[in-house]
């Protein structure tokens, strides 16, 4: 056996101490910085769609936004409150009808207010005031919401935007289908860091027997820059599941099944949600490298 010089095993330490060192940074990069940008991802994307989840939840609960109840009858009254557990005591529904809606084609606007602070049965604070506009009857093809905020929180995130739902469904079906786009979407948390979004989407909706089985299938894409004011770009690669048995009892906002890739200026980033259960565990991908996340947060 042949004999190693020191200057030949000084120079394979280096190399290998050089590999480790390698390795230790995918991981520490894969464990700090792209983790956060996954969070804000994750959060972001999860509070806008929870808001939009008690809009649509608002619009189905009153006659009104059908073409009938208290059509012809103009002025702010009491609202009919969704039954659902975000929608407690502390919260204010009202109705009011634009002038010339009409039973064909109901026009109004629901507020949702939360007042200073709103907790549900599940320990989630909300305050502020969700305004949401209806136009032609609901859930009909071509019928719209629109979306829009004042002060709205959400456990200490304020959520600004318009988000505006276009049922793009051919006829009355079981399951619509809607156009979102989000514009001027924001989430700023509680140190003064904040998040910006714009997005355009499909959405599916599957009614369940009961409306807390209720699910929604999101595709399409985003856009915005993250808490770090890097700029980032979201591509769903593979349909998003979201579940209101999740957001309500399990205070789950954000996807539970489904694949994104996440660009930033930097990394690509594959996001899978994994395969419907009601968790915060998604599964990380950079560069061959994979290791599961839990996102953090009231989300």
């Amino acid at each position: 056996m042949k004999n190693i010089s020191i200057k030949s095993l000084s120079a394979l330490t280096f190399i290998f101490l050089l590999f480790l060192v390698s390795c230790n940074d995918d991981q520490i990069d894969l464990s700090s910085n792209d983790s956060e940008n996954v969070q804000d991802e994750a959060s972001t994307d999860g509070y806008f769609e929870d808001a939009d989840d008690m809009a649509t939840l608002a619009v189905a609960a009153d006659n009104a936004t059908a073409g009938g109840g208290r059509i012809g009858s103009l002025g702010r009254i009491a609202g009919v409150k969704p039954v659902d557990i975000r929608f407690s005591d502390c919260v204010t529904v009202t109705l009011e009808l634009a002038e010339g809606s009409t039973q064909q084609n109901p026009h109004g606007y629901i507020t949702i207010d939360f007042g200073s602070a709103c907790t549900d049965m599940k320990g989630n604070v909300r305050s502020g005031i969700i305004h949401v506009e209806f136009i032609g009857r609901r859930f009909l093809p071509q019928s719209k919401i629109i979306t829009t905020f004042e002060n709205y929180k959400i456990n200490g995130v304020e959520i600004e935007g318009t988000r505006t739902v276009t049922n793009v469904t051919g006829s009355v079906e079981d399951r619509p289908k809607f156009s979102i786009v989000i514009i001027g979407g924001k989430a700023t948390w509680p140190d003064g860091s904040f998040a910006t979004r714009e997005a355009n989407r499909t959405r599916e909706w599957i009614r369940g027997a009961n409306p807390l089985l209720d699910e929604w299938i999101v595709e399409g894409t985003a856009a915005g820059t993250n808490r770090k004011g890097v700029t980032y770009q979201v591509e769903i690669t593979k349909p998003l599941v979201y579940k209101r048995e999740c957001a309500i009892g399990s205070r789950v906002f954000m996807a539970v099944e489904g694949t994104k890739v996440l660009t930033t200026d930097s990394k690509t980033i594959t996001i899978d949600y994994g395969s419907g259960d009601c968790d915060k565990t998604v599964t990380v991908t950079i560069n061959g490298v994979t290791r599961t996340i839990e996102v953090k947060g009231n989300i």
